[in-house]
Formats: structure tokens, C-alpha cells, sequence
């Protein structure tokens, strides 16, 4: 399945992308072959499983599932003696601003 040339451009509006000429022809076979590959791999499963709608599908059964025990959590303490803490918080270096968007 390829996308059609409306349908890419939806995309890039979308995504808030801008394309040359070029840059998009590049774009749609990148995608055409990305499609391809998802396909391939949908063919795959569902000759496996019989039906691609198992793909993904977990099933869990709740006696297997240990129950939820409230434990005493470590005192502020000792969690920050290890680290720079600051009145009971980590201290981190900042990894987002203008520069890194």
C-alpha cells in the first residue's frame, strides 16, 4: 500500500513539516518502504496466529499476579545520603531549555 501524494502531504501538514521538491520525492520512498516492511511483518503474523488482531494481545491471569503488600519505604534520610541533596530533594542538572527543543 502507497501513499498517495494528498496523502503525504497530509502527513507533513500534520507533522509540521516542510519538504523541497526533493527532499519530499526522498520522504514518500522512505515511507512507501517503511509501509512495505510493516506489511511484510503483518503477512507474517497473521499466517502464524491465523488472525492479526492476536498480534499485541496480552492475557493475564490475576492468580498468577502476587498481591500488592504496603512495606515501610526508607526515611528521606538515608535515600539522600548518598547523593547532593537539597531539603529533601535530588538535585539535578537541568536537560531542558531554549537550546535543546
Amino acid at each position: 500500500m502507497a501513499l498517495t501524494i494528498s496523502e503525504m502531504n497530509k502527513l507533513a501538514t500534520l507533522a509540521r513539516l516542510r519538504f523541497s521538491e526533493e527532499e519530499f520525492e526522498q520522504f514518500m520512498d522512505d515511507m512507501d518502504e517503511i509501509i512495505e516492511f510493516a506489511d511484510t511483518i503483518n503477512q507474517s503474523v497473521a499466517g502464524s496466529t491465523g488472525d492479526i488482531k492476536d498480534v499485541g494481545a496480552v492475557v493475564v491471569d490475576m492468580d498468577m499476579l502476587r498481591d500488592d503488600e504496603v512495606t515501610e519505604s526508607l526515611p528521606s534520610e538515608k535515600i539522600l545520603s548518598n547523593v547532593d541533596g537539597d531539603n529533601g530533594y535530588f538535585v539535578v542538572k537541568k536537560v531542558v531549555g531554549k537550546g535543546n527543543a
